[in-house]
């Protein structure tokens, strides 16, 4: 009985880490394009990045906070 209640444990485990991981890969995707856009235009050349350039970075950096409970739904099965 032991050896089947650390084989679902292992599967939780598993998931759980599946999860986390997906979530920090999101949020990397999500974050990186804003931070090099800030560090571009706060290290770059003035006027390099333009307001219609930021655009996207911007809103896909947001739109980060919508993502994380969409992922947790579709991962965990409780």
């Amino acid at each position: 009985v032991s050896g089947v209640t650390k084989g679902i444990g292992r599967t939780r485990e598993q998931r759980v880490l599946i999860m986390v991981v997906v979530m920090v890969i999101c949020f990397l995707l999500c974050w990186l394009p804003y931070g090099i856009m800030a560090l571009i235009a706060t290290f770059g050349k003035p006027g390099l990045i333009t307001p219609s350039a930021s655009i996207i970075p911007s809103v896909l950096a947001k739109s980060s906070t919508v993502y994380n409970p969409v992922i947790y739904i579709f991962l965990n099965k409780q």
